[in-house]
C-alpha cells in the first residue's frame, strides 16, 4: 500500500508509518561499505530529506580499492600492482563525488574512512586491536593511503573502525541513521552493518543519558540471492523501472519491519544519472547498478529496544570469533 508522504509498508501499522517521513529538522547520516552503495540503498531517501529542508552526511567505509576482477578489467594487468588498486580507489572516490552532486548539488558532506576493502570482516576478530592491524591485500598498506581520509594516519583495526563510527555520529548528531543490514550476503556490507550498530549503541547510550532523542534506524540490503530482480540481465526491462523494489521474500525479518520509501519520478530519474557516474562499475555491474534504480527504496526498520539486544548478541559473537579466530557471520557474496 502506498501511504501519504510516500511512504509504503506491509503491512501498515501506526508504528511503521511515519518512518521513513522527514522534516527540516532531519539529520540524515548514510554509512556505506564502497562508493555507490549509498546511492544504491539510499539515492532516493538522500534527495526526500534534502527536499523537506533537512540535511545528509555520506561516510565510505572504504574506497572500493579491493574489486580484483575490476582492476584486473581496467588495467589489463593479469596481477595488477599495489599502486594500480590506490588509483582504482581514487577513481571510485572521484566518481564518488560526481555521483552525489547529481543526488544533491554541493548540499551533501561525503567524509572518506579509507578501510580495506574486502577486509573488514576480519577486522571484528583477527585484527581488533591496533596492535595488529590488518593489511590490505590488495593495496598492501595497513592505513588510509587517501589523503582525503577523515584520519590518515588511523590503523586498519576494528576498535578503531568502531571508534571513528562513533565520532562521527558525536558529531553529526543524526536524527535518522541508514546503514546495510547485517545480514547482507556481501562481507563489507556484514561488517560494516556491525561496526555501525556497535558504534549507534555507544552513541544512543549517551544520547539517552542526557535526555536526548534516540535516532529512527534504517537498514539496506543490496546482495542477496537472485536479488533484485532482473540483477543478472544487462538491461532491465523498461517496466521494471516503473515497478517498485521489495525486500526478498525469503530475507529473515518479519513483515511489520519492512518499509519502502516510494519515489517520484523525478527521484529515480535522479538516482539512475547519480549511479551513471560510476563509470568503473558500470563496466562490470551494469545490470546490478540498473536493477536499484526502481520507484521505490526497501528498508528495514529496528527499535532501540532491537538495538540493545542485536548488540548484546554481537558482542557475544565477536567475542567468540576473537577467541576462536573464525570469523563469526561471515558471508559469501553473491554478486
Amino acid at each position: 500500500m502506498i501511504l501519504a508522504g510516500g511512504v509504503a509498508t506491509s503491512p501498515v501499522t501506526a508504528a511503521t508509518v511515519p518512518a521513513l517521513d522527514s522534516t527540516a529538522a532531519e539529520r540524515l547520516l548514510v554509512i556505506a561499505p564502497h562508493p555507490d552503495d549509498e546511492t544504491i540503498g539510499a539515492g532516493g531517501l538522500i534527495q526526500r530529506v534534502l527536499q523537506r529542508g533537512g540535511t545528509a552526511r555520506i561516510v565510505l567505509v572504504t574506497a572500493g580499492d579491493g574489486y580484483v576482477e575490476a582492476v584486473v578489467h581496467a588495467t589489463g594487468l593479469p596481477r595488477p600492482r599495489p599502486s594500480n588498486y590506490i588509483a582504482y580507489g581514487e577513481q571510485r572516490l572521484r566518481e564518488s563525488r560526481a555521483a552525489v552532486r547529481r543526488l544533491a548539488d554541493e548540499q551533501v558532506r561525503v567524509q572518506v574512512l579509507g578501510f580495506p576493502d574486502g577486509g573488514l570482516v576480519t577486522l571484528l576478530h583477527a585484527h581488533w586491536r591496533r596492535t595488529h592491524p590488518e593489511r590490505s591485500r590488495t593495496t598492501g598498506v595497513a592505513a588510509p593511503p587517501y589523503p582525503e581520509a577523515l584520519d590518515p594516519n588511523v590503523a586498519y583495526d576494528g576498535a578503531d573502525l568502531q571508534r571513528e563510527l562513533r565520532h562521527l555520529m558525536r558529531e553529526t548528531r543524526p536524527t535518522m541513521v541508514v546503514f546495510p543490514h547485517p545480514l547482507d550476503k556481501h562481507p563489507d556490507h556484514h561488517a560494516t552493518g556491525l561496526f555501525t550498530l556497535l558504534a549507534i549503541n555507544e552513541w544512543v547510550t549517551e544520547q539517552v543519558a542526557t535526555g536526548d532523542p534516540v535516532p529512527r534506524l534504517l537498514a539496506y540490503l543490496v546482495h542477496w540471492p537472485d536479488w533484485p530482480p532482473s540483477w543478472n540481465l544487462p538491461t532491465p526491462p523498461p517496466e521494471a523501472t516503473r515497478a517498485g523494489l521489495d525486500l526478498p521474500p525469503s530475507f529473515p525479518v518479519p513483515e511489520d519491519v519492512r518499509a519502502a520509501l516510494m519515489l517520484s519520478e523525478r527521484e529515480v530519474a535522479v538516482k539512475g544519472s547519480a549511479l551513471a557516474q560510476y563509470v568503473s562499475q558500470q563496466e562490470v555491474i551494469p545490470g546490478v547498478l540498473a536493477a536499484f534504480v526502481r520507484r521505490s527504496e526497501p528498508f528495514v526498520l529496528l527499535s532501540a529496544g532491537e538495538l540493545r539486544e542485536t548488540e548484546h548478541m554481537i558482542n557475544q559473537s565477536l567475542m567468540s570469533g576473537r577467541r576462536s579466530g573464525r570469523p563469526q557471520g561471515s558471508r559469501t557474496p553473491n554478486q
